[in-house]
């Protein structure tokens, strides 16, 4: 069994233990995440320009279609929340993106 196979089957079987009380549940932590919210609107042209990249450039950098991103910049369509949501991480965080998306 592969090490990621051996992981998930660990995984599952701690989950089980939590479950049905076997484990002394203090040993797993529980995080209450607030919820996230995507902004209601984004300025992709003003991300885009602050990165000094082209059009067809950010596409590729960020995995979008450049299609889309014309018709988001040009006002045609408007990002959905979750390419709001990520639009947001490319403006904080560019390189973060990046480094995650070449793994």
């Amino acid at each position: 069994m592969s090490d990621i196979g051996k992981e998930i089957l660990e995984g599952l079987k701690d989950a089980v233990a939590y479950m049905d009380g076997t484990v002394d549940r203090e040993d797993f932590a529980v995080t209450e995440l607030p919820p996230a919210h995507a902004p209601a609107s984004i300025d992709v042209k003003a991300i885009r320009e602050s990165m000094g990249l082209s059009q067809a450039r950010f596409a590729s950098a960020f995995g979008l279609s450049l299609y889309t991103l014309r018709n988001w910049e040009q006002g045609r369509r408007q990002p959905d929340p979750a390419a709001r949501a990520y639009l947001k991480v490319i403006s904080a965080a560019p390189d973060v993106v990046r480094k995650a998306l070449m793994v």
